[in-house]
């Protein structure tokens, strides 16, 4: 396991009192943890996490202290990509875009 700061806040914020947030979310930090420990790429991870925040309809400031935490991490990683992963986005954004520019391929 490559980044022991996003498993430590994930742990922290699983270890949170969760009652009052939806259990969706509490099993979705639990299988983020899991898969984290096997390998999954970071970012992968953060955007999993993330989009249940969307679908479970949460509003940071609802949650306890080290989840809000979690939340900051997860918002300011995925607004800040690194040069690798632009410059792979990008790559894919060619290909599927290729489809649109000189018609299908097939």
């Amino acid at each position: 396991m490559k980044n022991n700061k996003l498993f430590d806040l994930i742990d922290a914020s699983y270890n949170e009192d969760l009652s009052n947030q939806p259990v969706e979310y509490k099993k979705c930090l639990l299988e983020s943890a899991k898969e984290l420990t096997k390998g999954k790429d970071e970012i992968q991870i953060c955007v999993k996490i993330y989009k249940s925040y969307h679908d479970n309809f949460m509003v940071p400031m609802t949650l306890p202290r080290k989840n809000r935490a979690l939340y900051q991490y997860i918002k300011d990683r995925l607004n800040d990509p690194t040069q690798k992963e632009l410059r792979d986005l990008n790559i894919g954004y060619g290909l599927s875009a290729t489809h649109f520019t000189f018609g299908p391929l097939n």
